[in-house]
């Protein structure tokens, strides 16, 4: 009986160290850096959309969770408590992409030289397809 209780014991003990261990590393995993990813896909904000728009599942799964650099102008620039997005292509048929703080930090300067009409090239990582915004990026950095 001893012995059964022994071996339990050892197994609770393992089980804790491996659980620490899980724990640790997730808590402690680098984070994912967009900014210096290749992008999966490059095209227009009106190519994405318009995957999107055809078919929404087959969009999530192709683009679902992917680095995508957009191109298009800019029809929209909200600001909102410095958090800053821009809206590409047009604004029914939109490509919604929400800057990193960091390169709002970073290219202060290059940020507020926005304006709407420019021709901008952002990657970023997608979201997926939102009714209202339409197709979301986050994470976004502007390619020079």
């Amino acid at each position: 009986m001893k012995k059964g209780l022994k071996n339990l014991l050892i197994l609770g003990l393992i089980g804790v160290i491996v659980g620490a261990g899980v724990v640790y590393y997730v808590f402690n995993k680098p984070h994912r850096n967009v900014e210096k990813e290749t992008p999966a896909f490059i095209m227009t904000a009106n190519e994405l959309f318009n995957e999107y728009n055809a078919n929404e599942e087959a969009g999530n799964l192709k683009f679902g969770d992917q680095v995508i650099q957009v191109s298009g102008p800019i029809v929209d620039i909200s600001n909102e408590g410095g958090e800053i997005s821009l809206v590409l292509s047009d604004e029914m048929e939109a490509v919604n992409c929400a800057l990193d703080s960091m390169m709002i930090v970073n290219n202060k300067s290059l940020v507020e030289g926005l304006a709407i009409g420019d021709t901008i090239t952002l990657k970023g990582k997608c979201d997926g397809f939102d009714m209202i915004m339409g197709v979301v990026l986050t994470r976004c950095f502007i390619i020079e």
